[in-house]
C-alpha cells in the first residue's frame, strides 16, 4: 500500500488497539493504525471536527462495526437530513478543500488543508495518514457510548412507522383497500397547489416545488421494495417528510423488475405503488411522483423483448380488476413529468432537444413527442446518436428559467452496469444521473449546505425484517 509517510522510515504505522484510544485528543504526526472495536472516532481538523464510524444497518447489534465506514460532521448529521461520505472497505478517502466532493458535504473552514489527511478503510481497522504535519490533526475516542445506538433505534422505529402509514404489513392490500388508496392517490394529483392547471384544467405536466423544504430525489426503483423502504428507514428522512420540511421525489420508473428470469413479474409492481399511494396520502404536500416510461400499459414499455406494460395490464385485471385497471392508467396520466425548483430541475429521462416553454411543459397532454422525449430520451453517445447533448441541457435550463449551473438530475439510464449515481455527466457540469434500482444499493440526491450531493445507501431485506419488529411501547 503506498501512502505517502508510509515510504519514510521515520514515520512507522502505530496501531492503536481496541479500547487504547481515549477521549484526550491524540496528535498525529505520523500514520495511526486504529483497531475498531465500535466506538465512534473523532477527528479534529483545525477548526473542523468530525465522526467516523462503521455504518449501522438492522441487521447488527447496536454498536457493532460493520465493513463500510461513515465521515459524519455530528453537529448536523445526528439533528436532520444531512450528507456524509461512505468509505468501503479497501477504499480509500482524502480529506480537504481540495476534494470538491467533500467539501460540499462538509463546507470545510480555512483551516483545513487542501489534503489534510487520508483515510483507508482496512476492515476491522481504519488507517488515518496525516498529509501535512505542520497542521495540528487529533484523534480521539467519541466519549457518548449511546450515539451509535441511537442511530440503530432511529432506524427500527422508522420501519416501525413505515409499518403504521402502510396500516400492516408491507403486502400487497386487498382489493377493497387497494381500491381506496387509488381513489385517494388520484384525488391529491388533481389537486396538486405546487402545480399549474392546463388549458383542459386538468394538472399540468410541471411540478414547481418550493424552496423551503429537502429534496429527497430517488431514481428508477423498478418493483425494488426493499430499496424504498432502505431510504425511509435512513437518515432523517421519514422525519422530514413529518415535519414538513422534506419532499420526496420519485423519478419514474417505479414498477416492472428488470433482473433475469423477473421480467414478467407484476405483483412487486403493485405493492411498490401501495406503497408509494399510502406515502403519498399520509405525506400529500411532501411525496411526488414524475411519470417514467413505464409508468405505462402501453406495448413498447418492455425489457428484452418481454412486453412488461401489457404484462402489467392483464396481471393489475386479474389481481384487482378492470376498475382499478382503469384509475391506475388514469393515475400514470395524472403524474408530472418535470420538477423544478431555485435548487434544481429534475425529470425522468432527459431534456427535449427542441425549445420548449413552461407553458407547453404545462400543457403536456397536447404535446405527446415533448411527453415522449421527457420519458424516452438518453444522452447521445455512438450508440445513440439521436439523443441529448450538453447544448440541449443547457437549453432546458434558460427555457424554464433557471441559473445555468442549475442541477439538471435525471434516472432512466444507468451509465455503467455497476454504479448508481454519475455526477457531471460527459462533462456537463451539473447534470446528474441517479439511479436507485441495484439490488444491493440505493442512491438518491439531497440538498445540503446548499448544494445538491448523491448519498449512497447499502440495500437490506428489510421487508423480510420488518414482520419481526417488536411494536414500539
Amino acid at each position: 500500500m503506498k501512502l505517502g509517510l508510509l515510504k519514510n522510515p521515520f514515520y512507522p504505522v502505530q496501531k492503536i488497539l481496541p479500547g487504547s484510544l481515549g477521549a484526550e485528543p491524540l496528535l498525529m504526526k505520523a500514520p495511526l493504525s486504529v483497531v475498531l472495536d465500535g466506538k465512534p472516532i473523532r477527528l479534529d481538523l483545525g477548526k473542523q471536527h468530525l465522526w467516523l464510524f462503521g455504518d449501522v444497518l438492522t441487521r447488527v447489534i447496536p454498536g457493532a462495526a460493520v465493513g463500510d465506514m461513515l465521515l459524519v460532521d455530528p453537529d448536523r448529521y445526528f439533528s436532520g437530513i444531512a450528507g456524509f461520505a461512505r468509505i468501503r472497505p479497501g477504499e480509500s478517502l482524502v480529506i480537504g478543500r481540495g476534494n470538491e466532493e467533500l467539501d460540499r458535504v462538509f463546507g470545510f473552514p480555512k483551516s483545513v488543508k487542501k489534503r489534510h489527511l487520508k483515510l483507508t478503510n482496512e476492515g476491522g481497522e481504519i488507517l488515518l495518514e496525516p498529509l501535512d504535519i505542520e497542521r495540528d490533526t487529533f484523534v480521539s475516542s467519541v466519549d457518548d457510548p449511546t450515539a451509535i445506538a441511537r442511530i440503530w433505534a432511529n432506524r427500527q422505529d422508522n420501519l416501525r412507522s413505515v409499518t403504521e402509514i402502510f396500516d400492516g404489513p408491507i403486502e400487497l392490500l386487498p382489493p377493497d383497500q387497494a381500491m381506496a388508496a387509488i381513489k385517494g392517490m388520484n384525488e391529491l394529483l388533481r389537486d396538486d397547489p405546487y402545480r399549474a392547471q392546463d388549458s383542459q384544467g386538468q394538472p399540468g405536466g410541471l411540478l414547481d416545488l418550493p424552496r423551503d423544504v429537502t429534496p429527497i430525489i430517488v431514481g428508477d426503483l423498478h418493483a425494488q421494495i426493499d430499496n424504498l423502504l432502505s431510504i425511509l428507514s435512513a437518515n432523517h428522512f421519514l422525519e422530514g417528510l413529518r415535519s414538513g420540511t422534506a419532499a420526496l421525489i420519485l423519478l419514474g420508473d417505479t414498477v416492472h423488475r428488470e433482473e433475469d428470469g423477473m421480467l414478467e413479474e407484476m405483483e412487486s409492481s403493485l405493492l411498490m405503488l401501495d406503497l408509494i399511494f399510502k406515502l403519498k396520502i399520509r405525506f400529500p404536500r411532501n411525496v411526488f411522483y414524475l411519470r417514467g416510461n413505464h409508468e405505462s400499459f402501453d406495448e413498447s414499455v418492455g425489457k428484452a423483448g418481454v412486453p412488461q406494460g401489457q404484462i402489467f395490464r392483464r396481471q393489475v385485471k386479474l389481481l384487482r380488476g378492470s376498475s382499478y385497471a382503469k384509475r391506475l392508467a388514469e393515475c400514470f396520466d395524472l403524474l408530472p413529468y418535470v420538477v423544478r425548483s431555485e435548487d434544481f430541475i429534475a425529470c425522468h429521462a432527459g431534456p427535449t432537444r427542441r425549445r420548449v416553454s413552461p407553458r407547453e411543459l404545462i400543457n403536456i397532454r397536447a404535446h405527446p413527442k415533448l411527453a415522449h422525449e421527457l420519458t424516452w430520451n438518453r444522452l447521445r453517445r455512438p450508440s445513440y446518436p439521436g439523443g441529448y447533448s450538453k447544448k440541449d441541457v443547457k437549453s432546458f435550463r434558460q427555457q424554464l428559467g433557471v441559473a445555468k449551473h442549475t442541477p439538471f438530475i435525471v434516472s432512466h439510464t444507468p451509465v455503467t452496469s455497476q454504479g448508481a449515481v454519475w455526477t457531471d455527466l460527459a462533462g456537463i457540469k451539473n447534470h446528474h444521473v441517479v439511479f436507485s434500482a441495484r439490488p444491493d444499493k440505493v442512491a438518491v440526491m439531497i440538498r445540503d449546505r446548499h448544494e445538491m450531493i448523491p448519498l449512497m445507501y447499502p440495500v437490506e431485506p428489510l421487508r423480510a425484517r420488518m414482520a419481526n419488529l417488536v411494536p414500539a411501547a
